[in-house]
């Protein structure tokens, strides 16, 4: 099997080397820490998949480190350790969101079984996280946090399904920084990066709640307005380009364009738009031109 880490906190050698010989013979990897303090340290500098903690230990106990490794990393398992006669010690720790326990004297086979069912959790809560994180990578630009391109193509197809049935209306806007590359060139890359962060985050806050932003290119950005017509929508694009000119170093220029009046598809109704937007800068940039 590929190996697994497992961190084990206890304070009594003889049960931190039964613990440890135990788990290695079910070809487990074992870590030992003989202190909570010792173990945080061991924690955080390694990927666990489950700690196996002592309760009552001096220092930093068991429900303490229950509740410390779950705050960094909460698909970790944790199961306490407590004497068979003390088994009500371990609601507390379960009550911070310890897996479960094993009991002294200790018995092999709960060991095993307690063991497996919360790696089981383990790994099962990992897998929800990494689904969760592709699937936001996929239409996410990792950048400035808003929809890529590739969403894009999904999107705007669905939305003119819909716009079609119900035959109403919503617009684009092509954005463009202006002079970008030479911003670049002169503050840096790590600047320009942090440009187009902030660029974005005055879009959103610019807009509606049902509204979309899109990474379209390198500097450049499309704006989804729903419901929206041609003249509401010139009006917001003048907005946000005086709010450009108000918060940046920079200024932008933007065509704006509306379904189905300029198209009645997305490369359709794109292409236009990306017309308008060329206007816009051949004409002076810092502008918005319509289709």
């Amino acid at each position: 099997m590929e190996e697994i880490n497992i961190l084990v906190i206890e304070d009594r050698k003889e049960d931190a080397l039964f613990l440890e010989n135990s788990l290695q013979s079910l070809g487990y990897r074992v870590w030992l820490a003989s202190s909570g303090e010792e173990g945080m340290r061991l924690f955080n500098s390694t990927p666990f998949s489950a700690v196996i903690t002592e309760l009552h230990m001096p220092g930093m106990n068991g429900v303490e480190v229950t509740r410390e490794v779950l705050k960094l990393k909460a698909n970790t398992s944790v199961i306490v350790i407590t004497a068979f006669a003390f088994i009500n010690s371990a609601v507390e720790a379960m009550e911070e969101g310890a897996y479960g326990y094993i009991t002294k004297p200790f018995n092999p086979a709960e060991i095993s079984i307690v063991l497996e069912r919360a790696l089981e959790r383990h790994f099962l809560l990992s897998s929800e996280e990494e689904k969760k994180e592709f699937a936001e990578l996929s239409i996410k630009d990792p950048l400035t946090g808003v929809f890529n391109r590739r969403f894009l193509k999904i999107y705007i197809p669905n939305k003119i399904s819909l716009m079609k049935r119900v035959a109403e209306k919503f617009s684009i806007l092509l954005i463009d920084i202006d002079y970008f590359k030479k911003y670049n060139d002169s503050n840096g890359h790590q600047a320009g990066d942090e440009l187009l962060r902030k660029m974005c985050k005055l879009f959103r806050d610019s807009l509606r709640p049902e509204d979309s932003i899109f990474r379209y290119g390198g500097e450049e950005f499309l704006i989804f307005l729903d419901h929206a017509d041609k003249k509401g929508s010139v009006i917001v694009a003048e907005r946000v380009r005086n709010l450009v000119n108000l918060c940046m170093p920079t200024t932008i220029s933007a065509g704006v364009g509306t379904y189905p009046d300029d198209g009645q598809s997305l490369d359709d109704l794109v292409g236009k738009v990306d017309q308008a937007l060329y206007r816009a800068k051949q004409t002076g940039r810092n502008k918005v031109c319509a289709v």
